[in-house]
């Protein structure tokens, strides 16, 4: 059986990922084939850049979950190297999407481009696809506000610490998960107990205070957190930390997996002038929290 076959990033599975993906679940399905999504877990133009920290919305193996959600038949990844990159969209069109994936149909968006310098554009893969005689389709762009829903849109949000807007156009909670890690201990001492996250380095963590929804095994609570330096206390060499106060919440959790989803930003991250205006602010942060989710 041939694969109808979308092909690309999908940092995020956005909303606009989500018409490509879900287009070619129907194609497959009208057209009695396979959908096969392969995506590229590192973005191709991280590889050019050479980064690799606070730089993706999801994780690879996030990215294979959101897919997966959606019906698609298969999900493969495929590495971007040095290789791949020197192709030319000929090479890219007969070697990968036909013969690797045996393609019947191929499903992509209006920015879409394979080959060395991005050389095949959206006329080149519909003509390609015409002369191999596999189904082609285009899908338009989704949009918020008057402007395309893109990977880069999302991660300057998430930069910002704008996550309401990012939520908006992921079409789902941005979330970061890791496991419970041993902190300075501060909070605890000036009470307000904090689980500190250790995220996966790749992962962007938008800065500020947050109102959020943490999930540890199968329970949920609701949390505020902070993403910052802790520029107040400096008690970690100003390194970027992800921390969780839990509402109403008083067990010892290190070691578990926590999953935090950013709902509401607070406020930003700040310096102040003394520990007892600190511990002021989290009252305030906590009462906004708990104003949010009433």
């Amino acid at each position: 059986m041939r694969n109808f076959l979308a092909i690309g990033t999908y940092d995020g599975v956005h909303l606009g990922h989500r018409k490509i993906i879900g287009a070619a679940v129907r194609e497959a399905g009208r057209l009695g084939m396979k959908s096969l999504v392969v995506y590229f877990p590192r973005p191709p133009k991280f590889f050019f850049s050479g980064e690799t920290a606070n730089c993706l919305i999801t994780l690879p193996e996030e990215r294979e979950k959101l897919i997966k959600d959606m019906g698609v038949g298969s999900v493969e990844p495929i590495h971007f190297d040095p290789a791949l990159s020197s192709m030319t969209a000929d090479e890219f069109f007969s070697r990968v999407i036909l013969v690797k994936y045996k393609a019947g149909g191929l499903c992509v968006g209006p920015d879409f481009a394979v080959g060395r310098g991005r050389e095949g554009h959206l006329d080149y893969l519909k003509c390609a696809s015409a002369e191999a005689g596999i189904a082609f389709k285009s899908v338009p762009f989704a949009r918020r506000g008057g402007h395309k829903i893109s990977s880069s849109l999302i991660r300057a949000h998430l930069r910002a610490g704008a996550v309401e807007e990012a939520n908006h156009c992921l079409g789902w909670t941005y979330t970061v998960s890791g496991p419970v890690i041993k902190g300075a201990g501060l909070g605890r001492k000036i009470g307000f107990p904090t689980a500190n996250i250790g995220a996966h380095p790749a992962k962007i963590l938008p800065p500020g205070i947050f109102a959020a929804k943490v999930k540890i095994g199968r329970e949920t609570f609701k949390a505020v957190l902070n993403v910052g330096r802790r520029p107040t206390v400096d008690t970690l060499d100003c390194k970027m930390v992800l921390e969780a106060h839990i509402l109403d919440f008083s067990r010892m959790i290190y070691g578990k997996t926590m999953e935090v989803a950013f709902l509401k930003h607070i406020r930003p991250e700040r310096k102040f002038h003394s520990l007892d205006s600190l511990i002021l602010h989290i009252k305030s942060d906590i009462a906004a929290a708990r104003k949010y989710f009433k």
